[in-house]
């Protein structure tokens, strides 16, 4: 029995394999496990990390690049702090990103069809001033389940409560940009006890008129065609050429648009009276806008809807404005938080 178990282990001789090479590379790996010097049953499992940690040492001729010639940084934006919670609509994807003792966060909306990826570099800049945010792909968008069946602002809205009871924050900011400003602006007027104030990017409080003729009820088709304008069709040229952070911020909404799947929220937000809740909201808030969003005629109206509310044109530009200036819109929402937070009691739990 155990001449049996040895030639298991140990197989056929060197001299009737070949099995001469024994230095401790991907070759010695890929050889079959007879050909390994001095293995028994205790080295089998030690000698995976013996290579591996070998084959680490290996340098690159450009730290980071692997093959790639050049620094595009793709996912790697939303490094650390994601997550899954359980709700109705099945996972939602996060990314809770800053210091766990500040109980107020803020949270981050996007607009659609997008994801968190464009609050990405504003994270990253909120967390290097101490401050914690919650970005949320909506259902449908981003890494979260796809809704089964069609959703209201309401519906997402409500989403919200299972995402924060799920993280055990019992108070935040909202913070949302187009689509992501009607789901907040839902939420806050639903559950004012658990929203210390409101920042709207970009509010879509369109009337039925404005809803029925809106240019994204006409979306370019994304089924596959060979020419490749399923892709570039939504990536048309603009006049003046965009500058390059601009350039990465369409890249970005042609590429999540196509994988997003159904247009859900789009849907969503045109069949959402948004009024109501707007003039619901209670406490502070703070609307930004876009000289060049299309939005930005609405925003104007709102900012006289509530005059309580803060206004501030953040950009000569368009929808992409934030995303080519992470730092300052963070810089502007930093502020806010800090004001809010300087007028309530401090949250110890």
């Amino acid at each position: 029995m155990e001449q049996m178990a040895s030639a298991l282990l140990n197989g056929p001789s060197p001299a009737q394999n070949g099995c001469y090479d024994t230095d401790l590379t991907l070759a010695y790996l890929a050889k079959p496990i007879w050909c390994r010097p001095q293995m028994t049953i205790g080295t089998l499992v030690s000698d995976v990390p013996a290579a591996a940690t070998l084959v680490s040492t290996v340098q690159a001729d450009a730290p980071l690049r692997g093959t790639s010639a050049d620094d595009w940084r793709g996912f790697g934006v939303l490094a650390g702090g994601k997550g899954y919670a359980p709700t109705p609509m099945g996972q939602v994807h996060y990314r809770d990103l800053g210091p766990r003792e500040d109980h107020q966060p803020i949270v981050l909306l996007h607009q659609s069809p997008m994801s968190m990826l464009q609050f990405a570099d504003v994270q990253n800049a909120l967390a290097e001033m101490g401050i914690r945010s919650i970005a949320i792909d909506t259902p449908g968008y981003g890494l979260s389940d796809p809704p089964q069946r069609q959703p209201s602002i309401k519906d997402y809205g409500e989403t919200l409560v299972y995402v924060l009871d799920d993280l055990k924050v019992a108070k935040v900011l909202i913070a949302g940009h187009h689509t992501g400003a009607a789901i907040g602006a839902s939420f806050a007027a639903d559950h004012p006890e658990r929203v210390t104030a409101i920042l709207l990017h970009g509010v879509p409080q369109l009337t039925t008129a404005e809803a029925s003729d809106h240019p994204s009820l006409h979306p370019e088709p994304r089924i596959p065609v060979a020419d490749g304008s399923h892709l570039s069709g939504s990536f048309q040229p603009r006049t003046p050429p965009d500058q390059p952070a601009i350039l990465e911020a369409r890249t970005w909404m042609t590429i999540i648009g196509y994988v997003s799947g159904p247009n859900l929220a789009h849907w969503a937000v045109f069949h959402y009276d948004m009024q109501p809740d707007l003039m619901a909201l209670k406490g502070p808030g703070l609307i930004l806008s876009d000289t060049a969003d299309s939005l930005h005629p609405i925003d104007k109206r709102v900012a006289k809807m509530r005059p309580d509310f803060e206004y501030l044109e953040f950009s000569q530009g368009s929808i992409f404005a934030f995303m080519a200036e992470p730092k300052r819109w963070a810089r502007i929402a930093a502020d806010f938080k800090r004001r809010i937070d300087a007028t309530r009691p401090s949250v110890l739990v």
